[in-house]
């Protein structure tokens, strides 16, 4: 996924040495620009490729043929270079992997946590630079913060969405839906903490961004929907991408906060079907998606389902 931030980043440079509370006509915050950030170690009770396996392996790890391609090895820091299906090579600077799902497919939340963003990008097609016509291009991203003691200042990012019950106003009008030709991240249709390869900014409600009506600040427990399967042409997907704290800084992270690292996602944790009463591990996450005998309320299979305020 490319960032198209240039002109907000230009902004940035220029105005570096202004108090930290100033929002730029960008829309990003640039006190959270100049925030010092504090390290936060992975738990050594947490199950993942550089603690320790889960005390059992009995459910772990049983869908691995719904992974798609991993993340570009270059930008990974922490953990496992590899992941993902076998075979498939990453684009540069790819920091996710997709789970392959079929379109409107319920994603669910992998552990507890609170939603800290949102960026619209749902286009009718994008032209590549080769000339294809990849339509349709459903682009909407969410973003998330770990509420789970297992993963003290985690952020989980999934994209690729068609909608989400988290956006109230998300496909109900024109005003929140999806623009003609893909135009990547517009400030106006950003909000909150996001999250890019080398960045992280913070996006004040500017413009239209309001209108989505995004349940910013909302926790989502383990298992919960938080949006469904989008497409890129032909192909559907929810794919994933996961920052994880560590007490060692990311010597590619040029805003934002150092302390991150982007993991292979299908490598690096360990993976379990989610249902009520499944016993997890420490550390182990829910498949995002439901697998095994567990079924949603049959209202949740309806991509136009949304949460209300007070639910």
């Amino acid at each position: 996924m490319k960032t198209i931030v240039k002109i907000a980043l230009v902004a940035v440079l220029a105005v570096g040495a202004v108090a930290g509370f100033l929002v730029l006509s960008t829309g990003i915050d640039v006190w959270h620009l100049r925030r010092t950030y504090e390290p936060q170690a992975v738990p050594d009770t947490s199950a993942s490729a550089i603690t320790s396996p889960p005390p059992s392996m009995d459910g772990i790890n049983t869908h691995t043929e719904v992974y798609g391609t991993g993340a570009d090895p270059n930008i990974i820091t922490l953990g496992p270079k590899t992941g993902g299906c076998a075979g498939c090579p990453p684009y540069a600077d790819k920091n996710s992997m997709e789970f392959e799902l079929d379109h409107g497919t319920p994603v669910l939340a992998p552990i507890d946590m609170v939603m800290i963003g949102c960026n619209n990008r749902n286009a009718e097609y994008r032209t590549r630079s080769d000339g294809e016509i990849q339509l349709p291009y459903n682009d909407l991203e969410l973003y998330f913060e770990s509420a789970s003691p297992d993963w003290p200042g985690m952020i989980i990012c999934v994209y690729h969405l068609s909608t989400s019950p988290l956006l109230l106003g998300h496909n109900q009008s024109s005003e929140c839906y999806e623009v003609e030709e893909w135009q990547g991240t517009k400030p106006e249709n950003a909000q909150g903490h996001l999250y890019f390869e080398f960045e992280d900014f913070v996006f004040e409600e500017k413009g239209e961004s309001g209108v989505c009506e995004a349940l910013i600040g909302r926790l989502v427990k383990r298992g919960e929907v938080i949006g469904y399967a989008g497409s890129v042409g032909n192909h559907s997907m929810a794919p994933f991408r996961i920052k994880v704290s560590h007490t060692e800084k990311n010597p590619n992270v040029r805003i934002g906060n150092s302390y991150l690292h982007w993991v292979q996602p299908g490598s690096f944790f360990y993976w379990k079907c989610y249902s009520p009463d499944a016993d997890f591990p420490s550390g182990v996450l829910a498949y995002p998606f439901p697998c095994e005998d567990y079924q949603l309320p049959a209202e949740q299979y309806d991509v136009n389902f949304k949460y209300t305020r007070t639910q």
